[in-house]
């Protein structure tokens, strides 16, 4: 868990949007996954003070980027002590009432795809926010299978993150792994159109980072988050139990080529399945992901 340059780029970004850090947790005593001579770099080419990365200290630990960028107070929360987290939280549980709506912003970096119950560890960061705080993620989303319990579709935050829940997702990025791959930013499913979804299919591993606004004090998840492209099937004319529907979206468009030719019929549409995943292996739909600038 840690911070690495995308991290960094995306919190200097944020500052200066006009996100105010103020008093800080991260989950896990974050690690600085960049050389301080980077950190100067980018830092000062950014109007902020890097003073403390000109030194002699390895910084091994994040708080002096997040101080670099306005923190008045950086905190850690982990299960265990073994790294010197000011807060001992098992994100499995509920948090106490002490730690709801304390803190300006909330920064997961690579904690929630390894909690059990992640539904109860997603509100807990939500409620530790302030009203007009922020919560930040960088976790990962595609061929990650094995590095943690979970690996994370974008509309999952979108939902997540909604205004039913007292949220807004204010900014999506995806990322190949590593320094040097571009940055895309991602769309909303539900603003895309009927029955859309922003899959992706990689080669590499792909993050995202995520910032999200809290707007209100509300009950978080009294209605669980529903994947946007079933909602509006569920709202239209209801059948009978046992009836047929008068559209079944998922009907073969040639009903009569598998009745005729089945074999033709399952062939070609292993033929379809294969040129989309060749697609999304080549091409990042432009409606889901639009390229843009690092900063």
């Amino acid at each position: 868990m840690g911070l690495d340059i995308n991290s960094v780029r995306f919190l200097i970004e944020a500052r200066k949007r006009g996100t105010e850090f103020g008093e800080v947790v991260t989950f896990g005593r974050q690690d600085l996954n960049v050389f301080p001579a980077k950190m100067v770099e980018v830092l000062q080419a950014h109007g902020f003070p890097a003073d403390a990365f000109k030194g002699e200290d390895k910084h091994l630990y994040a708080e002096s980027c997040f101080k670099s960028l306005g923190a008045t107070q950086v905190h850690s929360m982990d299960v265990s002590a073994f790294e010197g987290a000011t807060f001992i939280q098992d994100l499995n549980e509920p948090i106490g009432l002490e730690l709801r709506e304390r803190f300006d912003l909330v920064y997961d970096g690579g904690t929630l795809e390894h909690v059990f119950h992640f539904p109860t560890a997603l509100k807990n960061c939500m409620e530790m926010v302030k009203v007009g705080g922020r919560f930040f993620t960088h976790t990962v989303t595609n061929n990650w299978c094995g590095h943690g319990f979970y690996q994370f579709s974008p509309e999952l935050f979108y939902r997540a993150l909604s205004r039913e829940n007292g949220f807004e997702v204010e900014r999506m990025v995806a990322h190949r792994a590593g320094p040097y791959g571009p940055w895309y930013e991602v769309m909303d499913p539900e603003q895309i159109g009927a029955e859309a979804r922003v899959e992706l299919c990689s080669i590499v591993p792909i993050m995202l980072l995520i910032q999200a606004r809290r707007v209100a004090a509300v009950p978080i998840f009294a209605q669980a988050p529903q994947q946007s492209d079933y909602t509006p099937r569920w709202q239209q004319k209801p059948v009978e139990p046992g009836g047929v529907p008068a559209v079944n979206p998922y009907a073969a468009p040639r009903p009569w080529l598998s009745r005729s030719f089945p074999g033709l019929a399952r062939l070609l549409n292993v033929c379809k399945i294969g040129f989309g995943i060749l697609r999304t292996l080549l091409f990042w739909d432009p409606r889901c992901f639009r390229r843009v600038p690092k900063p």
